[in-house]
C-alpha cells in the first residue's frame, strides 16, 4: 500500500467528517482505518435497534471501567462503537449541542470562537420533520419527531411548567433553564450515522482507501516525527508509510491507549509497561470526564410504550408501521424528552440534564438491553444527570501487550461538587414527581423511594444504582501549554511534527448534553486547521 498521504486512524464520528473534508477540500490520498466492521447490519440502522447494539461484541468495544470507590465499588459498563461510524452508529441518537457556557474554556484562539463553534454546527446540520422528503448532501438530519412522540409527555412539560422551567420545544444553546423534545439524528426513519451521512458520499473517490477490521498497534515514531504505522489485518502485520500525517480519530479511550502503547504518554507509567518512551507528557490519559445518571421509574395507568412493545400484539402493530410508514417506535429513540436545569447550580449555567421517557424495564437481564422485555404494566421515567462533572479520571495501559484493553476509571463522584450537583438532582426529582401533574400519572415507585427517601437514603440508592451516560472525553486535552494538555489549539500533539488528534479526548470540558453533536462539530471546524496546516506543511516540505 504506496503513496498513501494522511492515515485517518478510527472512522466514528469524527473520523468520517474529516475524511470526507480531506477528500472534497484537498488531493491528498487518505487511507481511513477502522477497527470494527462495515455497518451493513440492520440493528444500526433501525432507531430502536441500538438496545441490540447495546452488548453485541461485533460491533462494540464492550468495556468496563475499574471499581468505582464512590459507587460501592461497582464496575461500570462503557459500551463503544466498533464499526463504521463509531458511537454514532450505536447511541441513542439525541442532538444536543449542549449550552453555550459550555465552550468558554474551549477559546484558545480565533478559529475557536463561540460564533466559529456556533457556525461549524450550522454547517453540518440539516434541520428535518416528517414532511422533508430529501436530504442535502454531507449533512447530517436533526430530526424534529415531536410529533410522533408520546402524548404521556404532556404530564411532563406541565410539571416543570409548575416548577417556573420554560418549554422551549427545539433544545438549543441559546437559552440555560429550557425543557423541550430532544431531536435526533435520523431521516425517514433510519438512523443517521457519520458514517451514512459524511463517509457514504465519498466512498467510490479513488483517493480513499478504507480499511475496516484493522486494528492499530502502534505508531513508529522516529525524530519526533511518525514514520510508519504498524496496523493488523486478517492476521497480518502491516507497515503503512504515511508521505505527510497521521490524525488520530479512535477516541477518548482507544487514542490514548494508541498513543501510550506507541510511547507517548507518562514516562513513569510506560515504564512500569517496558515501553519505550518516545515522548514524555503525563496529560496522555488524564482528564477524563463523563456524565454519571440514573433513572427513577415509576408505574402509571396513562398507556406508554410499555403497552406497544411488552407485548406480542403491540410489537406487530408497531412492526407493521416501520416496515409499511418508518413510523411508530422502531422509527425513534427512547430518549424523547428532557432539556437542561439550573437547579440550585454553584455555577451560572445548568447543573442539571433531565430526560423523561414513556416507558420502564426493571428487571435486570444480565448482558441484554431489554428494550423488547418491558415491564408488564405502564410505567414513565424521570431521569438525570449532571451538565458539567468535576471528577477527573483517566485511562491506562492494564499490559504491555496491545491485545489487551485499556484500564478505564472514571473516578466518579471523586469532586465535592459533584456530589453536591446529584443531591441538587435528587431534589428536583423529588420537586417534579410532587408535582400535580406528575401526581395526576404515577401510580407508584419501582425500586426506588424517591418521593419520600431521605437525601441520605437516595443518595446511597444513587451511589447502588447510577451509571455511565456514555460521554467519554478529555483525555487528550487540548491546551496550548503543553504542561497542561496533549494536543495544541490546531490539534497536533505537542512534541510531533506530524501527528493531530480530533475526537472527543481533545475537549478542554465536557459539555452540558449528550456528546456526538460537539464531537461532529469539533470534526468539521478542526478539519479546517488541520487541513490549513497540511498544506503549509506541505509547501514547506516541497521547497
Amino acid at each position: 500500500m504506496d503513496n498513501i498521504d494522511i492515515v485517518i486512524i478510527g472512522a466514528g464520528s469524527a473520523g468520517c467528517i474529516l475524511a470526507n473534508k480531506l477528500i472534497n477540500n484537498t488531493n491528498y490520498k487518505i487511507l481511513l482505518i477502522e477497527a470494527g466492521p462495515k455497518d451493513s447490519s440492520p440493528v444500526v440502522h433501525v432507531p430502536l435497534g441500538y438496545g441490540m447494539t447495546f452488548y453485541n461484541k461485533k460491533i462494540n468495544w464492550n468495556f468496563y471501567s475499574e471499581k468505582q470507590n464512590q459507587l460501592n465499588n461497582r464496575e461500570i459498563y462503557y459500551p463503544r462503537g466498533k464499526v463504521l461510524g463509531g458511537s454514532s452508529s450505536i447511541n441513542g441518537m439525541v442532538y444536543s449541542r449542549g449550552v453555550k457556557t459550555d465552550y468558554e474554556n474551549w477559546h484558545m484562539s480565533s478559529e475557536l470562537s463561540l460564533d466559529k463553534i456556533i457556525n461549524s454546527f450550522k454547517e453540518i446540520e440539516q434541520p428535518v420533520d416528517s414532511s422533508y422528503s430529501s436530504l442535502s448532501l454531507n449533512k447530517m438530519p436533526v430530526n424534529d419527531v415531536s410529533n410522533q412522540h408520546h402524548s404521556i409527555l404532556k404530564y411532563f412539560f406541565r410539571g416543570c411548567d409548575e416548577m417556573g422551567i420554560k418549554f422551549n420545544k427545539n433544545l438549543n444553546t441559546e437559552l440555560s433553564d429550557q425543557i423541550g423534545h430532544y431531536n435526533i439524528t435520523t431521516f425517514k426513519g433510519r438512523r443517521y450515522s457519520s458514517s451514512k451521512a459524511f463517509l457514504k458520499p465519498i466512498l467510490k473517490n479513488k483517493r480513499l482507501i478504507l480499511m475496516t477490521k484493522t486494528f492499530v498497534n502502534k505508531l513508529i515514531i522516529k525524530e519526533n516525527k511518525v514514520e510508519a504505522i504498524e496496523i493488523i489485518n486478517k492476521k497480518k502485520k502491516i507497515i503503512i508509510k504515511p508521505n505527510l500525517a497521521t490524525i488520530l480519530c479512535a477516541g477518548a479511550i482507544m487514542t490514548p491507549f494508541i498513543l501510550m502503547h506507541s510511547g507517548v504518554g507518562n514516562a513513569e507509567d510506560l515504564k512500569k509497561m517496558n515501553k519505550e518512551i518516545i515522548i514524555n507528557n503525563v496529560n496522555v490519559g488524564k482528564n477524563f470526564q463523563d456524565h454519571l445518571g440514573i433513572d427513577y421509574l415509576f408505574k402509571t395507568f396513562h398507556p406508554t410504550l410499555n403497552s406497544s412493545l411488552g407485548t406480542w400484539s403491540g410489537r406487530i402493530k408497531e412492526i407493521y408501521k416501520y416496515l409499511f410508514y418508518r413510523k411508530g417506535s422502531f422509527s425513534l429513540s427512547l430518549n424523547q424528552s428532557g432539556g437542561y436545569v439550573n437547579w440550585n447550580s454553584r455555577n451560572k449555567y445548568p447543573n442539571l440534564q433531565i430526560y423523561f421517557n414513556p416507558i420502564t424495564y426493571s428487571i435486570t437481564h444480565k448482558n441484554k438491553r431489554p428494550l423488547l422485555k418491558t415491564d408488564k404494566f405502564d410505567g414513565f421515567i424521570i431521569g438525570y444527570n449532571s451538565c458539567r462533572p468535576k471528577s477527573l479520571g483517566e485511562v491506562n495501559l492494564s499490559s504491555p501487550y496491545v491485545e489487551d484493553k485499556p484500564v478505564i476509571n472514571p473516578n466518579f463522584l471523586c469532586n465535592d461538587e459533584d456530589v453536591y450537583d446529584v443531591k441538587c438532582a435528587i431534589n428536583f426529582s423529588n420537586t417534579l414527581a410532587k408535582t400535580s401533574s406528575i401526581k395526576d400519572i404515577r401510580v407508584d415507585n419501582i425500586n426506588n423511594n424517591l418521593i419520600d427517601g431521605s437525601e441520605e437514603e437516595m443518595f446511597e440508592h444513587f451511589k447502588e444504582n447510577a451509571v455511565s451516560i456514555y460521554h467519554p472525553c478529555g483525555t487528550c486535552r487540548m491546551d496550548k501549554d503543553k504542561s497542561k494538555g496533549v494536543v495544541s489549539e490546531r490539534f497536533k500533539v505537542h512534541g510531533l511534527k506530524n501527528l493531530w488528534v480530533l475526537d472527543a479526548s481533545v475537549f478542554p470540558n465536557i459539555t452540558s448534553g449528550n456528546i456526538n453533536a460537539p464531537v461532529m462539530m469539533l470534526a468539521n471546524l478542526g478539519s479546517k486547521i488541520i487541513t490549513e496546516d497540511l498544506k503549509k506543511q506541505s509547501r514547506y516540505e516541497n521547497n
